[in-house]
């Protein structure tokens, strides 16, 4: 019975990854960076030497103004992800964000899915050491942070 489910799971997942690499334009980042360079600040998607990483969760339609819900294709596409994920998280026991980085990773060669596994914990480790070391040590730490997040950022991870 678990291995039916299992099979389930990963046919309906492969047809959603399908659809999801059908896609042209890639999925907006959460993740955004406040960079301050000589007294001025800026926020980009793109990391920074120093940056201190922001999660931002964006607007889901307006419903309030007219009294009538508006909403985009992206909201309805995300609801339409959460629905998914409430649904399988019975068999795979993946909360939502468990299961978008799973869905947005799925298309990744196997290398950069292992490597991005691999970032993982190194750059939660680093960010943790970021905030608790010392001015000298600070700058070595914000430089290894900075190669980890781009590599993050090129494979997409």
């Amino acid at each position: 019975m678990a291995g039916l489910k299992l099979a389930l799971a990963g046919l309906l997942l492969a047809g959603w990854a399908g659809m999801a690499a059908a896609q042209t334009l890639p999925t907006p980042s959460r993740t955004m960076y406040k960079c301050t360079a000589n007294k001025v600040t800026s926020y980009s998607d793109k990391p920074c030497l120093g940056a201190e990483r922001l999660v931002v969760n964006p607007a889901r339609g307006v419903s309030k103004l007219s009294g009538t819900e508006r909403i985009g294709k992206d909201v309805q596409d995300e609801r339409i992800r959460d629905m998914w994920a409430d649904a399988f998280r019975p068999i795979s026991g993946m909360t939502r964000e468990e299961y978008e980085v799973f869905r947005r990773r799925n298309t990744l060669s196997t290398a950069a899915k292992q490597e991005c596994r691999r970032l993982d914990p190194s750059l939660l480790q680093l960010e943790a050491m970021e905030k608790a070391a010392d001015k000298a040590a600070k700058a070595t730490v914000q430089r290894d942070l900075f190669i980890l997040r781009q590599r993050f950022t090129e494979l997409r991870c």
